[in-house]
């Protein structure tokens, strides 16, 4: 047992330590620090093998319960949800849900396609796997959008999109899994839902559940905590108690089966618009920074480490490729037929240089990676042939997708970005 613990927190302490010289490595040569957190993960894991494979994945995806993983992305949104600006939000709404609900069902069914041809697999097998790598990540846009100079607008939108598409993205893997077993305990509550109400009728309420009671019971809490700080003053405790509040957010809709996210994005958004910029507010502020800046850190070493030799020798191409086929055809016919149903009216037409950025732009994250372990699990569980059959490649390919969209969006889209809007930014400024 302290053979397992000193070598579980080995790894840790040398995730940490890694972590710390992405920035100057990046800076030296004038790349961002993402790719150079995946590649420190890529050397010291499968490369040379300081960091195993079995580690990373259970550090990501099931540790402590639920993975460092989800931990990582409740930081990173509340943090990041601090300078969500509402007038633009409010502006570009229905774009953002348009990609949200059409964009991500297009995206999941277009890969479905792809993903069925390329592996002949069944169609329902096809749609798994859409659904798991449709959403994505605002863990890899965030950061990203910081380094470039770009349209709050353009910026804003994509930011929105990626903060809200995770639910719809859950509904339709849980939509795949009634299809394939439906007596497996992962959607126990939603076949419920949908066995009273219809699988459309069930969709759409439990949809409307994912987003608004988080979302109701987040912006509560963040007022209250503004409110009570103005007759107790919390000082610089003001950062635990946000912070716990956080986690226990997290943890409650998670435990319940509803995505935690809205809540903690709704908390981050008032606090961020809504506090009086004291001090202490600062501080708390400058805390979730860092914090967050470690929670990415962990992430994409994690990322890149949790890989094996065999799994880069025998899928790393086919992944290459199916990352090509999801950003170059499957997020541009999703966007093209989302956005273009919204600038149907004049007044909303969206301009093509905007489309065409939209449509490049949209990296896959660290929820596919959790999500892509469902269905093995889910097959071990139920023993469904298919599921167990399939659910290892998908695995793996989702992890190649999703380390190869980071690193290609994260070296072109700062490119596409000055080719599209330089001579806007110019008149801008």
């Amino acid at each position: 047992m302290i053979s397992d613990f000193a070598t579980q927190y080995y790894q840790i302490s040398l995730i940490l330590i890694l972590a710390a010289f992405a920035i100057p490595i990046s800076r030296k040569i004038a790349i961002a620090d993402i790719p150079i957190l995946i590649f420190l993960g890529i050397i010291f894991g499968p490369m040379l093998g300081i960091i195993k494979s079995s580690f990373a994945s259970s550090f990501l995806t099931t540790f402590g319960g639920i993975g460092i993983g989800l931990l990582g992305i409740m930081i990173i949104l509340y943090y990041e949800s601090h300078h969500m600006n509402l007038r633009v939000l409010r502006k570009q709404f229905w774009n953002i849900v348009s990609l949200d609900i059409i964009g991500v069902i297009v995206t999941a069914l277009v890969s479905a396609a792809i993903f069925s041809l390329v592996f002949r697999a069944p169609i329902s097998i096809g749609f798994l796997f859409g659904a798991i790598v449709a959403p994505t990540d605002p863990a890899t846009l965030i950061p990203l959008f910081k380094r470039i100079k770009i349209k709050e607008d353009v910026s804003g939108t994509l930011v929105g999109e990626s903060l809200f598409n995770d639910p719809i993205s859950i509904i339709l893997v849980s939509i795949a899994i009634i299809f394939i077993t439906p007596n497996s305990s992962y959607v126990s509550s939603f076949s419920g839902i949908v066995s009273f109400l219809g699988l459309y009728g069930g969709s759409i309420i439990y949809f409307i559940m994912q987003i608004s009671i988080p979302a109701i019971i987040g912006g509560v809490i963040g007022f209250s905590v503004i409110i009570l700080n103005r007759f107790l003053n919390f000082e610089n405790l003001i950062v635990a108690l946000l912070l716990g509040l956080v986690i226990l957010e997290f943890t409650i809709f998670e435990a319940a089966g509803i995505t935690p996210f809205p809540a903690i994005i709704v908390t981050g958004a008032i606090i961020g618009n809504f506090s009086d910029k004291s001090i202490f507010w600062s501080r708390e502020e400058v805390f979730q920074e860092n914090l967050s800046f470690l929670a990415q850190a962990l992430i994409f070493l994690t990322l890149g480490s949790m890989l094996t030799r065999v799994d880069i020798g025998e899928f790393a191409l086919i992944g290459f490729g199916m990352t090509l086929l999801l950003l170059f055809i499957s997020r541009p016919v999703a966007v093209t037929m989302s956005l273009g149903l919204v600038s149907v009216k004049k007044e909303r037409r969206i301009p093509r240089r905007s489309m065409l950025f939209y449509s490049l732009v949209g990296p896959r994250g660290v929820v596919s990676v959790v999500m892509s372990t469902v269905p093995y699990t889910v097959g071990l569980e139920t023993d469904n042939k298919l599921l167990l059959q399939y659910g290892p490649s998908i695995a793996v390919i989702v992890s190649f997708i999703v380390l190869f969209s980071i690193i290609l969006q994260t070296i072109y889209v700062p490119f596409i970005s000055r080719r599209l809007f330089e001579g806007e930014q110019q008149n801008q400024s």
